[in-house]
């Protein structure tokens, strides 16, 4: 849509891209302060969430690679562009291995485990927060579009027919979504209703499954050819947030029993 340099030549993709992650860092300071964890504790949760970030888009990149090579035949990491569930996996994982592990080190007591639900709490939101953001970057540069459309619709450029053609704006669509589902995650935060993760996974795979049916740019085939990869690990997403809805009620429910 408006992929041009703006300065230092980056464009708004980028942009859009910083703004998200500043957006993630503040949504974490106003939730996460100093009544809601010890100081040190803090530091070693945003430390690790700024590695954990830019191991996410070195995964990003590499799933987009991967999903390329299985249709080309050619392997190339950071020219393929990026999948955001590439960076969602790989940052979470990181993520995980960061904190049982270099927190093992650093905390001898583990009392940095006793905060990591509430970590669980607020990711939600930094996460959705900062991909409201992303999409509205690939908006602009046209990445990740919908179908050609007589419709309503932006241009874009088509690369399958090498011109610019009027698209369904699915990345438009997805950042007001997102900004929707941030807010309904920040208000289940804000009112300690323990549900944000599961309510996450759930509501984003539905959403994701479904607007996938609208996009147009190709990115590679998923194992179950009449699903794309997106479709596939939205499946997974949406299975994962039910388990963990019904562990965490069957937990509630057994709380209640023994009292």
């Amino acid at each position: 849509m408006y992929p041009n340099e703006i300065i230092f030549g980056y464009g708004l993709y980028e942009i859009m891209i910083l703004i998200g992650i500043i957006a993630c860092f503040l949504v974490f300071r106003f939730f996460v302060t100093e009544k809601v964890m010890p100081v040190k504790v803090y530091n070693f949760y945003l430390i690790t969430a700024v590695s954990s970030i830019i191991l996410g888009f070195f995964f990003a990149s590499l799933f987009q690679s991967f999903f390329d090579f299985l249709k080309t035949g050619t392997f190339k990491l950071f020219k393929a562009g990026m999948t955001f569930y590439g960076g969602l996996i790989g940052g979470v994982t990181a993520f995980l291995l960061l904190t049982f592990i270099v927190g093992k080190i650093v905390f001898k007591e583990k009392e940095h485990l006793t905060y990591f639900p509430k970590i669980t709490q607020v990711a939600p939101c930094c996460v959705t927060i900062a991909h409201g953001f992303g999409r509205l970057g690939c908006l602009f540069a046209g990445c990740c579009h919908g179908k050609v459309t007589s419709g309503f619709g932006i241009n874009m450029w088509v690369d399958e027919l090498q011109g610019y053609y009027k698209c369904v704006p699915t990345q438009l669509f997805e950042a007001i979504f997102l900004f929707v589902l941030f807010g309904i995650l920040a208000v289940m935060f804000l009112k300690n209703i323990d549900f944000e993760l599961e309510t996450y996974c759930i509501l984003y795979g539905i959403w994701r499954f479904v607007i996938e049916y609208f996009r147009a740019d190709d990115r590679g085939e998923f194992i179950i050819k009449f699903l794309t990869p997106s479709q596939g690990i939205a499946i997974i997403f949406v299975l994962v947030g039910v388990l963990l809805l019904l562990l965490k009620l069957l937990k509630i429910k057994n709380k209640q029993n023994n009292l």
